[in-house]
């Protein structure tokens, strides 16, 4: 199976199709421009599902510094792994 790798505000756009976080980080300029980068990469990369538990600590990388595969994301951060059906 072919593994993804996401930030958490592709994490968030595919999960719950929640966008509201990136007011905090972005102006709104950016913020339109963020999100469009996400949908691009998140529909080059359908259909995937989410394969981690945050819980059971697998999945997931607390700090990457590799880029987000979904919206290509340089910044380093958490990634959560999903996997193409």
């Amino acid at each position: 199976m072919e593994s993804f790798w996401f930030c958490d505000d592709c994490l968030f756009a595919e999960a719950y199709d929640d966008y509201s976080a990136l007011s905090l980080h972005h102006t709104a300029d950016d913020v339109d421009a963020r999100i469009a980068a996400i949908r691009d990469g998140l529909t080059r990369l359908m259909p995937i599902s989410a394969d981690f538990d945050a819980d059971a600590g697998w999945g997931v990388d607390p700090f990457s510094r590799s880029p987000c595969d979904g919206c290509g994301s340089p910044l380093h951060g958490p990634r959560h792994r999903f996997t193409r059906l």
